[in-house]
């Protein structure tokens, strides 16, 4: 059977509309993507890859609950959007997270899967506040001569959603910078589209293995010549541990 890898949350199209000027879907990024995150590796659910979890009256079409094409649809009809936008970020996590909870663990039982894993991931999100940073260390590279160390973090926070920081060593570790492959405050998944990095010389580029196109590069050209890297005033999004560097995007 399929093991779950993605979770998604969206609204009703009964009141979804683009036009208006809050969205549901951005309130909820780093939840779902928190508690899939913390759920055992390789998880099965009941057999499909994505669970849809969508908030608001279904369509009269519509089934409550239902499986396609590997995919799992479940509706939330008690749900009010309207009084869901006027909370706080940290009502509308903990809102969001113990609906999907429910969700998830509701169609485990159903499909003979294991509910306590959920809760318990559901668990360690609250106990991580609701945000962290995780090491991808597939993008880990090191200079040829070592001078040099990029270390790749997948933020995903409250305020920030997800983020992706590149950290900068040099060659005792000691953090010189942090630079972003993304804006500082996101709401899309970027695994798949950050696959591989390489130096070219003194830049360092992470790449979209289906294309080879360059998703982001950073030049330690000048670090190389001692010019210290500058310095901005922006708000933290996940505390780091030195000054940070300006974007490169290419």
């Amino acid at each position: 059977m399929a093991q779950l890898r993605e979770i998604r949350v969206s609204e009703t199209p009964l009141t979804y509309s683009n036009k208006r000027d809050w969205s549901f879907h951005p309130s909820a990024h780093h939840v779902r993507e928190l508690l899939l995150h913390f759920l055992p590796s390789g998880f099965v659910l009941d057999g499909s890859s994505v669970v849809t979890v969508i908030f608001g009256k279904k369509r009269e079409s519509d089934l409550q609950w239902h499986q396609v094409l590997g995919i799992t649809f479940y509706y939330i009809e008690a749900f009010d959007i309207a009084a869901y936008m006027a909370l706080s970020p940290k009502e509308k996590q903990e809102c969001i997270l113990s609906a999907v909870t429910a969700v998830l663990v509701k169609i485990a039982e159903h499909a003979g899967s294991d509910p306590a894993a959920i809760v318990h991931a559901a668990q360690c999100v609250r106990n991580c506040g609701f945000a962290v940073r995780i090491p991808i260390k597939k993008l880990w590279r090191s200079t040829p001569d070592r001078q040099f160390r990029i270390e790749v973090y997948r933020c995903l926070g409250t305020l920030i959603g997800e983020v992706w920081e590149a950290h900068v060593f040099d060659k005792a570790h000691t953090l010189l910078g942090v630079d972003y492959l993304t804006p500082r405050r996101s709401n899309a998944e970027r695994t798949t589209h950050f696959s591989k990095s390489r130096w070219q010389g003194d830049i360092y580029e992470v790449t979209y293995s289906r294309d080879g196109s360059v998703m982001y590069r950073l030049d330690l050209g000048p670090a190389r010549r001692g010019v210290p890297f500058p310095q901005d005033d922006k708000v933290e999004v996940i505390p780091a541990r030195s000054q940070r560097l300006q974007g490169k995007l290419p």
